[in-house]
């Protein structure tokens, strides 16, 4: 998690994250002409990205930190999903520009403190 877009640290890592999701979904629209076959068809338009985290809270992991003030500022965070650790650089996963539309925090009942995000992608993603 970083807050620029230098390639990603060990330090980058969010301590506590138990969950992570990705959705990457792709608009379409209808097209189709008089005298087709009376069927829809479908041309892709925009792509999009959003992402689900959650796991234990860490008041002092800076990962989680740069989450809480990109929510409280609107500004862009890099987040990079490692897919294949052992891949080719280039194919090991993704960057991508997100913004930070929740972060929420909550208390267990058995006493733990769990926080979960959600994003949503605010740029084309970049192969790392």
């Amino acid at each position: 998690m970083r807050s620029d877009t230098n390639a990603a640290l060990p330090a980058d890592r969010v301590d506590g994250l138990t969950d992570a999701s990705l959705s990457e979904p792709a608009d379409f629209v209808e097209t189709n002409y008089l005298g087709g076959s009376g069927y829809k068809s479908r041309v892709q338009t925009l792509k999009d990205t959003s992402a689900d985290l959650s796991g234990h809270f860490m008041q002092d992991d800076a990962p989680q930190s740069v989450l809480r003030d990109a929510r409280d500022t609107g500004s862009t965070v890099h987040v990079t999903f490692i897919f294949d650790p052992s891949a080719a650089a280039g194919a090991k996963g993704k960057r991508i520009p997100m913004v930070v539309t929740n972060f929420d925090e909550k208390l267990t009942p058995g006493g733990v403190v769990e926080f979960s995000c959600k994003l949503l992608g605010n740029g084309a993603p970049v192969s790392v």
